[in-house]
């Protein structure tokens, strides 16, 4: 009975094969054509979107936990992408928007909590949104090209 010892190379091993595993994870592409229900699993994921319109519904913060993250990239602006924390989850911080050379502004316009993120169909290819969790609440930042390409609001 005894413990059992384990070496340095094997401890070192086991290391890198779970970084692999979590960087692997992050390299993950998926365009959304159809309205989606994200998962605990799709932590980590690149979604592009705007080729179909789609509601994306995100995990409970509860379920989420601290940690999950996933990115949305505008690949195409034909129709909108409408993405909804759950429940009484909340989506807090804001995106900069604004036309080129323009003064830039923040979406929402005043601090405020919000449960619905929208890719209009005046986004343009690039821009984007990242959202992670601390267990409690969803965080947002991300960038859109032009005025309201991006919009937050409460539900």
């Amino acid at each position: 009975m005894g413990t059992k010892r384990i070496g340095h190379a094997r401890i070192r091993s086991l290391i890198n094969k779970n970084a692999n595993a979590m960087n692997a994870r992050h390299g993950v592409v998926e365009a959304i054509t159809a309205n989606k229900t994200l998962t605990v699993a799709d932590g980590g994921k690149r979604f592009t979107i705007g080729t179909a319109t789609a509601a994306v519904t995100l995990p409970t913060v509860a379920a989420a936990g601290s940690g999950w993250s996933c990115e949305f990239w505008v690949n195409d602006n034909t129709a909108a992408t409408t993405i909804t924390a759950p429940g009484t989850d909340l989506i807090l911080g804001h995106v900069r928007t604004g036309a080129d050379n323009a003064t830039p502004q923040l979406m929402p316009a005043t601090v405020i909590p919000t449960e619905v993120l929208v890719f209009t169909t005046s986004a343009v290819q690039g821009d984007w949104a990242r959202l992670f969790c601390d267990g409690t609440n969803y965080f947002i930042t991300g960038m859109s090209r032009v005025a309201e390409g991006i919009t937050l609001a409460a539900e």
